[in-house]
């Protein structure tokens, strides 16, 4: 039997999302929601802001319709005629792309606010495309699934090599070059941003040193095989005991994880990780796929926006000083981790 294109498994569920939404045609700027959509490798239309869509897809059609200045990037399922070159005409680049939807019916739903193509449409509805790819996001199929759990390792694999070059006088930009490292080693080309090293909650700078007794945050991620990988941990530079915050941080996770169900509510994540002493402070949990996706749960926010059986939850409640990040799935009634604890 042969297996499915994880890609043309992806479309398939977005084409299903946009008919239970009435939604007659897609269009996506956002690097990585384009990609998990088509297929397709990223591109960012330069000057424009992240605002222009790169990728269309029209309800029904066999594949999405890809600007790009990399057309070996695209699917091997995606037709000709459906790779265009990239106009850096901003204008020419929305008028190509009212063409295209002028054939379907219902709304156009976008990732981003287009005033452009906003004005272009007319009076036609421009919805927002969230709600539609959180449906197709969820649930991940186990091909999916084993891509995520072997970007995280990676990740995890490069953020021990990053941690073990900790020392008083190394500069910060040491440890990336550890955390690069290990990226060629694991065959990754490419990291998740530019990821981060905190001391007393402040991003340090490349030429900053490291000193004896100091506490530091680190965040790093990755990509691999068209998927995101990261990892996150507390070290002490020159030795420190950080035990009993880990064992504090742990609880708070595992009081976390417990709310982690199909439906469950934001407000239900934060309201654990407070009782369990965690602060509210940054990110308590995001999704991961093809990149950094939603629901983005701010520690201090008050939406109450519901989790759904399938998605990928990175959670990183921080406790004190100390943040680490585990990542699981949630399933319908619990939850599975992807990783062991850091």
């Amino acid at each position: 039997m042969k297996r499915l294109d994880p890609a043309a498994d992806r479309y398939a569920r977005v084409q299903a999302a946009m008919a239970r939404h009435g939604v007659g045609a897609l269009c996506l700027a956002t690097p990585h929601l384009a990609a998990f959509a088509s297929g397709a490798r990223r591109v960012q239309v330069a000057g424009s802001g992240g605002t222009i869509p790169w990728v269309v897809i029209r309800a029904g059609a066999p594949s999405a319709v890809v600007f790009t200045t990399d057309p070996d990037g695209v699917p091997s399922w995606t037709p000709r005629d459906a790779v265009e070159p990239l106009h850096w005409d901003r204008d020419r680049q929305v008028v190509r792309i009212v063409a295209l939807v002028a054939g379907t019916r219902g709304a156009v739903a976008c990732d981003v606010l287009a005033p452009a193509l906003r004005e272009a449409l007319g009076g036609r509805p421009l919805v927002d495309a969230a709600p539609l790819l959180a449906g197709a996001a969820a649930p991940r199929s186990a091909g999916e699934l084993a891509a995520i759990r072997h970007a995280l390792t990676a990740a995890r694999a490069g953020l021990r090599a990053a941690a073990a070059a900790v020392a008083p006088g190394v500069a910060r930009a040491a440890l990336h070059a550890r955390f690069a490292e290990a990226m060629s080693v694991a065959g990754s080309g490419f990291p998740l941003g530019e990821g981060v090293v905190r001391r007393a909650g402040a991003p340090l700078d490349a030429g900053d040193v490291l000193h004896a007794g100091d506490v530091l945050g680190l965040e790093l991620g990755l990509y691999l095989d068209g998927h995101a990988g990261v990892a996150g941990d507390t070290v002490a530079c020159g030795g420190g005991d950080l035990a009993g915050p880990r064992r504090a941080w742990f609880q708070a996770l595992c009081a976390v994880a417990k709310r982690c169900r199909d439906g469950a509510a934001s407000g239900e994540l934060r309201a654990a990780a407070a009782r369990a002493g965690a602060r509210p402070d940054g990110l308590l949990a995001h999704g991961l796929g093809v990149g950094i996706e939603a629901p983005l749960l701010d520690a201090a926010g008050d939406d109450d926006e519901r989790i759904r059986a399938g998605t990928v939850l990175v959670l990183g409640p921080t406790v004190g000083s100390f943040r680490a990040t585990r990542a699981l799935v949630v399933t319908e009634r619990s939850f599975r981790w992807l990783e062991p604890a850091p």
